[in-house]
């Protein structure tokens, strides 16, 4: 049942972004679009993040930007939890998904950066709004594909997965393991997703990198390996609450075993959140 909702779900959101896109046509597009690998051709002066909360009526809306957020969120969350599902708990599982979700960053960063900057993160999206980077509308609007995204990713996987054949247990799902506390895993989540966010302000963002900004998908790529190396045997390693949500909530609707699903639900939110508040302000103390 669950396999068929998610082929009902995946084309009612192509349906749903389509019929927006026609719309869309029609207006052209002006102003500054969210970007991550196209920054080169910005210069940022004088970032403020209270310039970015307010600042946001300059920048245009792009459903395409928020489109292009929605599948990359759906085969991340596929690429990155699928293999979790494959290989959890067998020989060197925790080198091969931490890989995984690595390269699959970096890929989907280059395949679809230039229609939306590839957040692919609410908690990167949430810095780029701080710095000013995307405007406030288009980060909620990039917010609601990422969190789609993860959800229809998420269906795809029980399709492709039985449940008794899921390694996780539970499609790949956060959850703090045992002989670690909430409060480990909320530092980790903190203060890896600090460096996941500070790489993408210092490689994609900051003037000063510009000379190298082919290479900032590859260097933000290395930072969500990284990140995964540290964190996976403490929580699964969120670093991206979007990630987290939808294989907790497709995971609650569709297994047998959901009991769990949302007990350690906001340390992925608090930490990636925070961490990324302060990797904003530490990359703007800096440029100043």
């Amino acid at each position: 049942m669950c396999s068929r909702a998610a082929i009902l779900f995946v084309f009612a959101a192509i349906a749903t972004v389509q019929s927006a896109e026609c719309q869309e046509s029609a207006i052209e597009a002006e102003g500054d679009s969210v970007t991550l690998l196209q920054m080169s051709s910005k210069v940022v002066d004088n970032v403020s993040i209270l310039d970015g909360l307010l600042g946001m009526s300059s920048a245009s809306v792009k459903l395409s930007s928020a489109f292009a957020e929605y599948v990359a969120m759906t085969l991340f969350v596929v690429l990155g939890c699928g293999s979790a599902m494959a290989v959890c708990k067998e020989p060197g599982w925790i080198l091969q998904v931490a890989l995984t979700f690595g390269l699959a960053i970096a890929s989907l960063a280059y395949a679809v950066g230039h229609y939306s900057g590839a957040h692919i993160n609410c908690a990167v999206t949430f810095g780029l709004v701080l710095t000013g980077q995307c405007s406030f509308a288009q980060g909620l609007l990039n917010f609601v594909a990422q969190m789609l995204g993860s959800i229809t990713g998420a269906f795809i996987l029980t399709g492709m997965f039985p449940e008794e054949q899921d390694k996780t247990g539970g499609l790949g799902a956060n959850k703090v393991a045992e002989g670690w506390s909430k409060s480990n895993a909320l530092l980790g989540e903190f203060t890896m997703t600090f460096l996941l966010m500070f790489v993408v302000l210092e490689t994609a963002t900051n003037p000063a990198s510009k000379a190298n900004r082919e290479l900032a998908a590859l260097a933000i790529g290395f930072a969500v390996f990284l990140a995964h190396s540290v964190l996976i045997q403490i929580d699964g390693c969120s670093i991206n609450p979007t990630r987290s949500f939808g294989p907790a909530l497709v995971r609650k609707l569709c297994y047998k075993k959901d009991a769990g699903s949302f007990d350690d639900m906001w340390v992925f939110w608090a930490g990636p959140l925070l961490g990324a508040f302060g990797a904003t302000v530490v990359s703007t103390l800096l440029m100043r």
